[in-house]
């Protein structure tokens, strides 16, 4: 490991020095301007920042997504600066492009094995482009210029830049294992704290930054360490969807155990809009997995059915989940919701179907009612306009079918999970780091990361063969 480092570090002393030496030239100017305001810690947390960007420089690449990934996961976005460069590109998307800079320089080591094309990759390829124009094309007309360029910024850096590396088989890999993991292990702490009533880790983290708490729901929403039950809602859901995909095809107990977790963890933020979008995500995966040609173990889905009953049942059940539903703050929110898609169709119609704008919905959406959007779609529909949120899906679907042609159903599934959480809350048009997850999810959904009949083997699998033998009587050679 560390004469790997070494080799690392000899390799790319170029860009080191090249990038140390602009961080000096734009440190000089910038800092003086905020160390009157900010004080003078402003300067280790410099260097800190500095020392961060040479260690991913460091890294390998391919374990670069599932960093952004862990980062996005533990570092809550609202103790992060939001105004700024920071606000145009997240640091967990800086990441990101960290990762693509690395990947598009020729070097040999970080380069995955080469695939055969494939229609519905380049299908999604060819939707991402098609909608980074459209997306020009809108820009254009905006309402709000610096609005616009900073929401493309986020999401091209986030969503479109992973689509232009080629083959990202170790990325997926390891994004779909850190996925995994963290579902389990932050769904049982958010199990814990819905027990507590009480965020004991992050919780602590904001009451020390003097950051106000968002628990003023009628019933104690577990957030995780996400600083909203809605964020984590949306990680868990994609968690619970991708296990259980990856359980129905490979049969793996980890899998399972982490769907579980998640899945409580889910319960645990009394999110019925992400609850909904788990179940469906689910349905999904159980429908792919049957149609897909292969051995069938109805013992597995037998059980999967009998769990899904049991926490259907076992929901009605939950006293919270009871409350909430039966909340006079539950009735305001679904009386938000119908008048945001009043508010929606009118601000599209304004902006003539074709968008005022990207990250505009919110602007003029107040033109019409002070009301907040609580769908991601119905934002597009009106910063983008109806061809921007036509190509946005066809790019998701074409990955959901790139991923069940690779038999990869967890991925598919966890993709459905997310287009369906980012339909009960303003996701994508007004919360920038969320960008990243969508980023990641196409990486998992384009490169499959184990080899259920076409894909790509797991890094270190070897490939599996069956001798042949043969038959005593009939005297030819089966496997």
């Amino acid at each position: 490991m560390f004469d790997s480092t070494l080799r690392r570090l000899r390799s790319t002393p170029v860009v080191l020095v090249v990038f140390a030496a602009l961080f000096v030239i734009v440190a000089s100017v910038v800092l003086p301007r905020f160390i009157t305001t900010v004080g003078i810690i402003l300067i280790p947390l410099t260097l800190l920042a500095f020392a961060a960007v040479v260690t991913l420089f460091l890294l390998p690449a391919h374990i670069l997504p599932a960093v952004a990934l862990v980062t996005f996961a533990l570092v809550p976005a609202r103790i992060l600066p939001q105004d700024g460069p920071i606000g145009a590109l997240p640091l967990t998307t800086m990441i990101i492009v960290i990762w693509a800079i690395r990947r598009l320089l020729p070097t040999k080591t970080d380069a995955g094995p080469a695939t055969p094309p494939a229609r519905f990759r380049s299908a999604t390829r060819y939707f991402a482009l098609l909608f980074l124009v459209w997306t020009l094309f809108t820009l254009a007309r905006t309402t709000d210029l610096q609005a616009s360029l900073g929401w493309m910024i986020s999401f091209s850096a986030a969503v479109l830049l992973p689509l232009c590396i080629g083959t990202s088989t170790r990325e997926a890999y390891w994004i779909r294992r850190t996925w995994l993991l963290l579902g389990a292990w932050l769904g049982a702490y958010a199990v814990v704290e819905g027990v507590l009533r009480f965020n004991p880790i992050w919780g602590s983290l904001f009451s020390v930054l003097g950051l106000t708490d968002h628990q003023h729901w009628s019933v104690y929403r577990a957030d995780a360490s996400f600083g909203h039950p809605l964020f984590a809602a949306l990680f868990f859901s994609v968690a619970c969807a991708l296990a259980i995909g990856v359980w129905l095809r490979e049969n793996s107990k980890p899998a399972l155990a982490a769907a579980v977790f998640s899945g409580l963890g889910l319960v645990a933020t009394v999110s019925r809009g992400a609850i909904l979008a788990a179940a469906i995500a689910i349905g999904f995966a159980y429908a792919a997995a049957l149609m897909l040609r292969g051995e069938k173990r109805w013992g597995k889905f037998a059980l999967l059915a009998g769990l899904f009953v049991i926490a259907v049942v076992g929901l009605f059940q939950f006293d919270a989940f009871t409350a909430r539903n039966n909340s006079v703050e539950a009735e305001l929110s679904s009386q938000a919701r119908d008048l945001g898609v009043w508010v929606s169709v009118q601000a599209a119609n304004l902006a003539g179907w074709i968008g005022s704008g990207p990250g505009t919905s919110g602007i003029t959406g107040r033109l019409f009612n002070e009301v907040t959007i609580e769908n991601s779609l119905l934002q597009l529909l009106i910063s983008i306009g109806l061809p921007g949120l036509v190509l946005f899906l066809l790019m998701i679907g074409s990955a959901i079918a790139h991923a069940l042609s690779r038999r990869a159903v967890g991925a598919a599934a966890a993709l459905v999970a997310y287009t369906i959480c980012i339909a009960g809350f303003n996701a994508i048009d007004a919360l920038r780091p969320m960008h990243l997850l969508l980023g990641l999810l196409l990486i998992l959904a384009l490169n499959p990361t184990r080899a259920d009949a076409a894909g790509p083997l797991e890094p270190g699998r070897a490939p599996t063969t069956r001798r042949a033998f043969v038959h005593p009587k009939r005297g030819y050679a089966q496997l």
